[in-house]
């Protein structure tokens, strides 16, 4: 197994382009979700991935479960149960630089609902690599619970990489950064946004003093990712701190470059890249998954390859 993670899956409802929910009366329904997102990502790449979740046991449950199969992600941990009902979010575009409208219906879902059991924390040590969020235990006391088990359960050999997101609709900066403080111990990757560090710590522009101040915090022997949208990332591990600039792109669709972002940045370290090409492969994934419509970063191996080698030919030309 290389990677699994644990995450909630929702169906993303649209109206049809250039439309709003008001004047549309064709609405688009697909599924993503931050962790599935990370895994579709890694699976077209090649990798053997698992998912952990539940969804509801309806045609709601099922259609989500089909999505993520269909990419090549595992499901043997995906429960179908009885209680709870399928998370749902519902986005307008309104084609303006940050023209977003989001309206989360996740409530008692069966995802939050659900507490992990034994076999399934004995499944997770499989894995070459866990990858977690900051969404997922903001859903619920049972989504912390099964967050601390999983990460209490890490094998010497094995790798958790965390992602922030933080959502302050869902809790408090207090409680985001006192359950952040149990876990930190555990990973050994952390992606943060410049956003969400202003948040959680403090204000702070320079972003060699944000990587610096989390190093200073939580220890040299991680890897601190700062993401910054269209600026690119920084990275600093031990000494070796660097910035790696975006790639441009003609942008359809914002949601999911984050993860697709990760995906690619992990793709790279778990096949033995050095950070600054790792991090070039997570540009490139969300440069890509910018430019489709969807959560989901559902394009082929070959036209990742072929963006790359655009890009590479473009510098040659340049030169």
């Amino acid at each position: 197994m290389d990677v699994i993670s644990y995450g909630e899956v929702m169906l993303r409802v649209t109206p049809e382009r250039f439309r709003t929910f008001v004047s549309s009366n064709r609405w688009y329904v697909e599924v993503g979700g931050t962790e599935a997102n990370v895994l579709v990502g890694l699976s077209i790449l090649g990798f053997k991935t698992e998912f952990i979740s539940s969804f509801p046991d309806n045609f709601l449950g099922h259609k989500a479960l089909y999505e993520i199969r269909k990419y090549g992600v595992g499901v043997e941990r995906v429960k179908l149960i009885d209680e709870g009902r399928m998370g749902m979010y519902f986005i307008e575009f309104h084609h303006r630089t940050k023209g977003i409208q989001i309206l989360y219906d996740r409530k008692n879902s069966s995802f939050s609902l659900t507490p992990l059991t034994d076999s399934d924390i004995d499944f997770v040590k499989k894995a070459r690599l866990i990858h977690l969020t900051g969404i997922t235990p903001s859903l619920s006391e049972i989504c912390r619970d099964n967050v601390l088990k999983i990460c209490n359960s890490k094998g010497r050999e094995q790798k958790i990489s965390f992602d922030f997101n933080y959502r302050q609709k869902l809790w408090s900066v207090n409680e985001c950064k006192s359950f952040f403080e149990r876990i930190i111990p555990f990973v050994d990757i952390l992606f943060i946004k410049k956003e969400d560090f202003n948040i959680i710590f403090k204000d702070e522009e320079d972003e060699e003093k944000i990587l610096l101040y989390l190093q200073n915090l939580y220890g040299k022997d991680k890897i601190y990712v700062l993401t910054k949208g269209e600026e690119g990332c920084s990275v600093l591990y031990k000494d070796e701190l660097f910035s790696q600039s975006a790639f441009p792109t003609d942008i359809v669709d914002r949601i999911g470059a984050g993860d697709a972002f990760v995906a690619g940045f992990l793709y790279g370290y778990l096949i033995g890249k050095t950070l600054q090409e790792s991090a070039k492969l997570g540009n490139a994934m969300a440069s890509l998954k910018m430019s489709i419509f969807g959560d989901l970063p559902a394009f082929d191996p070959s036209t990742l390859q072929s963006f790359l080698n655009s890009l590479d030919n473009d510098r040659s030309v340049e030169r």
